[in-house]
Formats: structure tokens, C-alpha cells, sequence
């Protein structure tokens, strides 16, 4: 089976596309293949490096580059003005993980058996927290629409800025409570982690730490500048195909940053680890986003004087409320077959 590192000979290939000035659609195509094995790296690299210098830390760490793609396109989109573009890429990772890979990890779970289970604890706070990050997001748009008559345009950045400080406060005790206070409902349970420990040990030692530094920002700047050629070529490579701005940022973007941590979440599953585990992870995923992600491209706009809100488009704004609601109803009822993940795919 080809590695998914073997997509890595596009990194090259999609600079000197871009520097030569080749077809836009070119270098949309060799950097937007060259981002998918980079954001791998990151991802594995800030996981090893999480586990070397402690919970709080690694924490932090995997906040900051967990997300790098949908962090980087998000800070180059705000820097050029394309506050829509930010914003839609944010969108699209949270419903690409609540609903494509959360959908996906259910059905990969819970084939050919009854009903399974989920830990109640552990999801019933992860719902609220996301709940709450909705209700974040969602009640600017609520403003606007309530005050059809009156231009709130200062109002509403002041309120999203506010609401950003609120939110990021949020993440950091969701950390503490992830990472501090109740971490043990966040870790896989023991048969899974011996699985895993078995595993490392049959396939490698342990990673050297320089090494994964090393590889961590070497990967992370090769995303920044894959992405700065990539959205580049987005609107010339837009009109040619005719694919809009809004299904790249809110579809492609995000499933090029999700697919590797999506494909391992789901796999594990099928293996029959712990699902509670996997779905810990893409929750928190989502809250990375919702709580620490937007929330800091608004204080970025802030300090560049870039007017980020967190207005989104009516659309953009329905969608998440009932992907949001709909999930939350399924963590609540405990309990789930792959009909439910059948259900979230499809929403």
C-alpha cells in the first residue's frame, strides 16, 4: 500500500508551479495534495511532542497545530481582507469533523453489532461545552436579524471581540478540565492503551525530541507556504472549474486537513478500540476550533485592524446550529447504532 508521505513529492513540485507561474489549477492541485501528508506530520509530530512535555502543555501545543491548515488559510485569508473565506473555512472544519468523521466513526464501530454505548460523562460535558460554542458563534447573526433597520456593524464587532475573550477563556478551562481535573474520563481504556503500547513497541522507539521538534516546524512551515500558493490560485482556479470559493473553503479545505486524524479515529474504531476515546478526539477537535481557533482570528483582525467578526452568513449559521443540535442529540441519548452515523454523514 503507497504511504500517504509518498503524496510529500508535491511539496516541490507546487512551489516551483507557483514561483513559474504555471496554470492556476496546477498549483491549486499540487499544493492542495502536498498540504494532505504535511498536516499528517503535524498532527503526529504535535502528539508525540504532547505526550514528552505534559498534559497542559501538550495541550496547548496540539491547540496551536492540531489545526495548522485551517489555522494558516484562516490568518492569510484575514491578513488579505477575505474575512468570508476565513469564516467559511472555520465552518467547514467543524461540520467536517461533527458530521463526516464523527458519522464515519460510528458507522466503522457499530457495524454488524446491536447497540454500543457511550461514556455519558464524558460526552454530556463535551455537548454542553459544544452547545455553548455555538450559542458563541450563532447569536451575532441573532443581532442582525433581529435588528433588520439599524446598522450594528460597530456593535457586532465589539460583541464578537467580547464574546472571543469569553470563549478563549472557555478553552482554557475546558483544557484544565480535559487535562487536569478529569482527564481520566478522557483516556482510552486500559485494553486499547496496551494495544497501542504494543503497537509502538513492535513498529519503533521512541521518537527522538529534537527530531519531532524539528519535523514539526519544518512541516509547519511548509503548510504556510503551500497555503499562501494554494489560496493564490483559489479564484483564477475558481472561475476555470467553475467551483466556488465557498465549496473550497467550507468542503476541500477541510477535508484535506481532517482526512489523515479522520482516517485513523475511524479505523481505530473499526478495530474495535475504544470509541469513546476516538470520539473524544474529534469533539475536541471541534472545540479547538470553536473555542480557541475563531475565537483568535478575531483578536488577529483585532491587532492587524482587520474588522473579523464572528457574523456569519445566514447559511453558514443554520447549517451549524442543527449539525450541532443533531449531534448533541445523539451524545445524549448514550446510545447509538451505525444508522446514526448513517444519519450524520448524510446530514
Amino acid at each position: 500500500m503507497v504511504s500517504i508521505h509518498s503524496l510529500l513529492v508535491f511539496l516541490p513540485l507546487g512551489v516551483i508551479a507557483a514561483l513559474l507561474n504555471v496554470n492556476p489549477v496546477v498549483v491549486f492541485v499540487f499544493n492542495f495534495l502536498a498540504i494532505i501528508p504535511l498536516s499528517a506530520i503535524v498532527s503526529d509530530a504535535s502528539d508525540t511532542l504532547s505526550e514528552d512535555v505534559g498534559d497542559l502543555l501538550g495541550g496547548l501545543i496540539n491547540a496551536t497545530f492540531g489545526n495548522a491548515v485551517e489555522l494558516t488559510t484562516g490568518i492569510l485569508s484575514v491578513t488579505s481582507g477575505d474575512i468570508y473565506f476565513a469564516q467559511s473555512v472555520m465552518i467547514g472544519s467543524i461540520l467536517s469533523d461533527i458530521l463526516l468523521v464523527l458519522g464515519g466513526c460510528l458507522i466503522s464501530s457499530s457495524y454488524n453489532k446491536y447497540i454500543l454505548s457511550f461514556n455519558v460523562v464524558m460526552t454530556g460535558s463535551l455537548s454542553s461545552l459544544m452547545v455553548v460554542t455555538a450559542v458563541g458563534l450563532i447569536l451575532p447573526s441573532v443581532l442582525y436579524a433581529t435588528f433588520t433597520t439599524v446598522d450594528l456593524d460597530d456593535q457586532v464587532l465589539s460583541f464578537s471581540r467580547g464574546t472571543s475573550a469569553v470563549l478563549l477563556v472557555l478553552y482554557v478551562g475546558y483544557l484544565y478540565f480535559q487535562l487536569g481535573t478529569h482527564k481520566h474520563l478522557f483516556q482510552q481504556d486500559p485494553q486499547s492503551q496496551e494495544k497501542d503500547k504494543r503497537a509502538e513497541s513492535e513498529a519503533h522507539e521512541k521518537p527522538n525530541l529534537s527530531k519531532t521538534v524539528v519535523a514539526l516546524f519544518a512541516a509547519g512551515i511548509s503548510i504556510v507556504i503551500c497555503s499562501h500558493f494554494f489560496l493564490a490560485s483559489v479564484p483564477a482556479t475558481s472561475a476555470a472549474t467553475r467551483i466556488s470559493k465557498t465549496f473550497i473553503a467550507t468542503i476541500l479545505i477541510p477535508i484535506i486537513s481532517n482526512s489523515c486524524e479522520g482516517a485513523a479515529v475511524m479505523a481505530a474504531s473499526f478495530r474495535g478500540d475504544d470509541v469513546n476515546f476516538a470520539i473524544s478526539i474529534i469533539i475536541s477537535s471541534i472545540l479547538q476550533i470553536g473555542l480557541f481557533a475563531i475565537p483568535f482570528l478575531v483578536m488577529f483582525g483585532w491587532a492587524i485592524g482587520v474588522p473579523m467578526t464572528l457574523y456569519f452568513e445566514t447559511f453558514h449559521t443554520l447549517v451549524l446550529f442543527f449539525a450541532i443540535l443533531v449531534v448533541n442529540q445523539v451524545l445524549k441519548d448514550a446510545k447509538y447504532t451505525y444508522l446514526h452515523g448513517s444519519m450524520l454523514i448524510g446530514l
